[in-house]
């Protein structure tokens, strides 16, 4: 005689994030609205003018937010013996003085987000985050344990279509962050030699102003997030420069993955999130002092860009969110079990 199976208990999560920005997408939305579509998960946002944590749930799932709400809902969430999960994916303490909004997150305004987070620590079951030094850094600061999930790219993001133009593109696609990056890799110089030197290149820079001297240079303030790949699809080359400095190496690896999905050969610093990677996702790294001559080479090797992109596809397919959908079930589960046991 078959004995019928029992199904498991299904899992009610909600989830504090704000939606309207790339971080909240890629750390909240995304991965809450994948789990939504596996079976046994129950999963819905809070309400704007929710205030106190809903009875009911198995797990709370809150990217950055610190504040006096954040630390309420938390507070609630554990008297009601329910997990908590606390995300954060950039390591603002770090932000150097010349990015335009250092001071809203360094110096002062870093001692005063550093204690709220510590508050809402005490509430907290897992901190997650995409890379293993900001674990680090954020155990420094006392989070109760850690686990590392990656940023992964959104599965219709994949295979843009790519246009035939003439010329080579090079192209970043960079938030204001960036700029510490110009200041300290000489990427700007190269590609203002590049310009200078090879009447069939290209620039164009997404989000950030590089100012260069040239009208085949093109700086786009900003896309839609659901455009990125799209946007990537117009370059030749992708590049991804990194300042050695703690900021950056606390960062996500997502930017290879988007241009990898993207179809297109990249370039990147060999710093932190891009260290170790090379060919087999779809590019080269490069030396703070080898970015002319890493760019050049690539402009005369079309053959050699068509192989990295080709290489970059086959591991962007790994890569996307459905196919990693398991490692956030797996955080959820953790943080669970430790809210059970505490």
């Amino acid at each position: 005689m078959t004995v019928p199976q029992r199904h498991a208990k299904p899992m009610h999560v909600a989830y504090l994030a704000d939606e309207t920005k790339a971080n909240g997408r890629y750390r909240g939305y995304e991965p809450m609205m994948a789990l939504a579509e596996k079976p046994g998960f129950n999963v819905r946002r809070l309400r704007d003018d929710e205030m106190r944590c809903p009875a009911g749930l198995d797990a709370l799932f809150i990217h950055r937010y610190c504040e006096g709400r954040a630390q309420g809902l938390a507070r609630d969430a554990k008297a009601r013996g329910t997990a908590v999960i606390w995300d954060n994916d950039d390591h603002q303490g770090a932000m150097p003085k010349s990015v335009a909004t250092h001071k809203h997150f360094s110096g002062f305004a870093w001692e005063r987000r550093r204690a709220e987070i510590q508050r809402v620590f005490r509430f907290t079951d897992l901190v997650t985050s995409p890379s293993p030094i900001l674990a680090e850094r954020l155990r420094e600061i006392g989070a109760p344990q850690t686990k590392v999930v990656e940023n992964y790219v959104f599965d219709d993001l994949l295979e843009p279509e790519r246009h035939s133009h003439q010329g080579v593109t090079i192209g970043w696609i960079a938030g204001v962050e960036h700029q510490m990056d110009i200041e300290r890799v000489p990427i700007r110089d190269a590609l203002q030699r590049l310009l200078d030197e090879r009447p069939e290149v290209r620039v164009v820079s997404v989000g950030l102003r590089l100012g260069l001297h040239s009208d085949r240079y093109r700086a786009i303030r900003s896309i839609p997030i659901r455009m990125i790949t799209q946007q990537a699809a117009e370059f030749d080359i992708a590049i991804a420069p990194l300042a050695d400095i703690e900021f950056s190496r606390s960062r996500s690896n997502v930017k290879l993955k988007e241009y990898a999905a993207a179809g297109v050969a990249w370039l990147a610093s060999p710093i932190g999130p891009y260290a170790g990677m090379g060919e087999r996702e779809g590019g080269l790294l490069v030396s703070d002092d080898g970015w002319y001559e890493a760019l050049g080479r690539l402009i005369e090797r079309p053959r050699v860009r068509r192989k990295l992109a080709k290489h970059g596809r086959k591991w962007a397919a790994g890569e996307t969110l459905s196919r990693n959908v398991d490692r956030w079930e797996a955080a959820l589960r953790v943080a669970v079990r430790h809210a059970q046991d505490r």
